[in-house]
């Protein structure tokens, strides 16, 4: 295989000088200072903004068409249900109690859910993708790796620049960013406006209406303050409004109860790939999503030497949303009502300095989380035909209508309202000594502490104890029955850390190892599934708490600039065991959670680019990454012993082609990319069954347009999923649909046009 490329570099043919046509390497902060991409002892990809533009990436999602490393996946939600994955590994969403295993940074505030981060990406600088644990230079540590978005900071220099686009599924999109100096050299401001909007591509089987849609608005407000040449205060208001129809889902495979839904009228047609995205429901879904945050980020350099930053941050995210559950047009449970609200405070404090031989940081980290969410599920108006269909009983039907607990659930079913309290800090160390002029030694610690205090309420039960309807005594089903309401508290404490050695071969050439230990928190499962069902001395068993999860990790790296840098090549080759791997899975109606004894990780990367001339910039990245379960497991995991994680390809790829040439005599310029990505076969549900296989597939994307020579305007048509591939991208066990499978696709072709105007 041939690989020229990275996703590591700004894509603009100016990036490269005009005397020898070398690319020009980027400057990341990964390690909380600026150096050269190239110099980092890290796996990382750095993406800049304008790079992200021109491929058309306007969310999280697009970040697996870019990184090869990364994949990124929605399920019953945008928030909830969101999932990131590096080199294989992340943490299946769907579930509030679990944290993500990749961590994502928005101007160095973590987001402590996947979910909560999947905005649209507006106005960066760039995205830093780091691979392998990350916590030694990250307030919140993290045992797969971590995505940095930086976004542009307010400029000492008026400007503004507006934009507008229109394209097919009625999708419209405008954006503004301005940027005023406030009081020379010492006040500016900037203020980034995003909205955008289009139909969903999920048609009602029964209706023209259609599902998946977006309409979100968001906006950032901030302002530089620079009272002398050593001290930078920057303040940060954002807020992003969602109001969307997400996810309703396709038949992917009928099973024996699918004729019973067949006679209650509901259509049992299976979603074919590359087929129509027919669905089938009984209540508009929606989700409703109010995000907020305001930060302070405070640089003093100080008289010594040294440099002082403080990071405080508060936000703000909740989350009102709705869906037909056993997703059919028969009418058999009762739309979802669940509400989610996530309130967050951090500080973190950072001193770092270097000299002749050492650079060193030390840094404090405190944060805390409180989350709330309650859910309510019901049997709806055939509920009780249907359930006394299938069980063969039709005595049962009566049981199910009214509400015989009074809890105001007609048909029946439970309601719950979780919580989860979280305080933790941490004390990281980072520093680096200089051996001679080639190499380096890196040594990073970090103490973590932190303390939970969760539970559940469920079906109005007290603590330890459960309420059930009627029904339950003569159909016992695990997920409405015999669930108990928990309060519970875990307090836990970890020492991790890494061991980096780098050597420069020459001014071109340098290679690394590295040692790293990754840990994430424990927990409680905030589902009715976590105290529930009896033993055999018919005791309620208590399975809320799951323990943390740890990484180890080994990598060895090269990094290397040939052809008078016109070509860059980036390598590492990774083996990441994970210890108690902590796995969410899907039940058919609940999740269980647990962990696994223990899941590995090993495969190379290959990143690169190259500039054959001054208007021509080709990228291109593979990653062969095999991630699997140990083959030593409980019983409890024993068919999962030796199996690829969920979701985790063996291989991804992405190619792409930028070209940019002057169009004589016009005063414009001339401008096409091109990309294509390929994602492997993987198994798309935690369980691994293998009905929930999803072959490997590729998608292609371009862009064509001209740009005035002075880059104030700009007109670009673009496309993307050109050959309108339409895949089973997430199936799942059908609700109260024992034996059938149901699933989510992906989004069809989409095109159009954008313009754009600076000034």
């Amino acid at each position: 295989m041939v690989v020229l490329g990275l996703m590591a570099l700004p894509v603009q043919v100016s990036a490269q000088t005009a005397e020898t046509d070398a690319i020009e390497t980027i400057i990341v902060t990964a390690t909380k200072r600026e150096e050269s991409i190239q110099d980092v002892p890290i796996a990382v990809s750095a993406i800049a903004g304008e790079d992200l533009a021109a491929r058309g990436v306007q969310d999280i999602y697009g970040l697996m068409e870019v990184a090869p490393s990364v994949v990124v996946y929605n399920s019953n939600s945008t928030t909830n249900g969101g999932t990131l994955r590096i080199r294989g590994v992340g943490t299946t969403g769907n579930n509030p109690g679990l944290e993500a295993a990749v961590g994502t940074f928005i101007d160095g505030i973590y987001r402590s859910r996947a979910g909560l981060a999947f905005n649209d990406l507006t106005d960066l600088d760039r995205v830093e993708i780091l691979r392998g644990p990350q916590g030694t230079l990250f307030g919140k540590n993290t045992v797969a790796g971590a995505v940095n978005i930086i976004t542009r900071k307010p400029e000492f220099e008026n400007s503004l620049s507006v934009s507008a686009g229109l394209g097919n599924l009625e999708s419209r999109e405008y954006g503004l960013v301005a940027n005023a100096v406030l009081s020379d050299d010492v006040l500016a401001g900037r203020l980034s406006i995003a909205h955008r909007q289009r139909d969903g591509y999920y048609e009602n089987i029964d209706t023209d209406a259609a599902y998946d849609n977006r309409d979100r608005s968001s906006v950032r407000a901030q302002l530089l303050w620079t009272p002398s040449l050593d001290v930078d205060v920057r303040v940060i208001v954002d807020k992003t409004d969602k109001d969307e129809s997400c996810c309703p889902a396709a038949f992917w495979i009928t099973g024996p109860t699918s004729p019973v839904v067949a006679a209650l009228g509901g259509d049992i047609t299976p979603f074919e790939v590359d087929g129509p995205q027919n669905v089938g429901v009984n209540s508009e879904p929606f989700e409703v999503v109010d995000d907020t945050g305001q930060s302070v980020d405070v640089t003093w350099r100080t008289p010594g030497g040294a440099t002082f930053r403080s990071i405080s941050a508060l936000r703000n995210f909740e989350v009102s949303r709705d869906q037909d559950v056993d997703f059919t047009n028969a009418d058999i449970a009762a739309p979802t009502d669940t509400d989610e609200s996530f309130r967050n405070l951090s500080q973190e404090f950072q001193l770092y300095g270097d000299n002749d031989r050492f650079t060193w940081l030390v840094g404090a980290y405190f944060y805390t989380e409180e989350l709330e969410s309650d859910e309510i599920i019901g049997f709806a108006a055939d509920g009780a035909t249907y359930l006394a269909t299938i069980i063969g009983a039709p005595q049962v039907a009566p049981l199910l209508d009214g509400d015989p607990a009074g809890r105001g659930i007609p048909g029946q079913g439970y309601d719950a309202v979780y919580f989860s309290d979280t305080t933790g800090w941490s004390l990281f160390s980072h520093d680096v000594w200089k051996v001679g002029e080639s190499a380096e030694i890196v040594l990073g610690l970090r103490y973590s502490s932190e303390e939970k205090d969760a539970g559940a309420i469920i079906n109005g039960a007290p603590f330890g104890e459960s309420v059930s309807d009627p029904f339950c005594n003569f159909v016992p089903i695990g997920s409405l029955c015999d669930n108990a309401s928990y309060n519970n508290v875990a307090d836990e404490s970890k020492l991790t850390g890494t061991l980096k050695a780098a050597w420069s071969l020459d001014d071109d050439m340098r290679l690394y190892a590295s040692y790293a230990r990754g840990y994430k928190a424990g927990g409680f499962n905030l589902d009715q599934e976590a105290v529930g069902n009896r033993d055999a001395a018919g005791n309620l068993v208590d399975q809320s708490h799951f323990g943390p999860e740890t990484s180890d990790s080994l990598e060895f790296g090269l990094k290397g600039q040939f052809l008078d840098r016109r070509l860059t090549i980036n390598s590492a080759a990774f083996h990441t065991t994970f210890t108690d791997f902590q796995l969410n899975t899907f039940t058919g109606l609940g999740f269980t959670v647990g962990n696994v004894k223990e899941a590995v990780a090993r495969g190379v990367e290959i990143e690169s680019s190259f500039a054959p001339s001054g208007d021509l910039y080709l990228t291109a990245g593979v990653t062969y990454a095999d991630t699997r379960y140990g083959d030593d497991l409980a019983a409890a995991n024993a068919h999962l012993a030796g199996k690829r994680l969920t979701q985790s390809p063996l291989w991804q790829s992405s190619v792409s082609a930028f070209f940019e040439r002057d169009l004589p005599g016009a005063g414009w310029r001339f401008l096409a990319n091109a990309n294509w990505f390929y994602i492997g076969e993987v198994n798309t549900g935690s369980d691994l069954d293998p009905e929930k296989f999803r072959e490997g597939f590729g998608l292609f994307n371009a862009q064509v347009g001209v740009r005035s020579v002075d880059g104030r305007y700009e007109i670009v048509a673009w496309g993307r999923n050109l050959a309108d591939r339409r895949l089973n991208t997430l199936v799942f066990d059908s609700v109260f649909q024992a034996g059938s499978w149901h699933t989510w696709t992906n989004p069809p072709r989409t095109v159009g046009l954008k313009v754009r105007a600076s000034f």
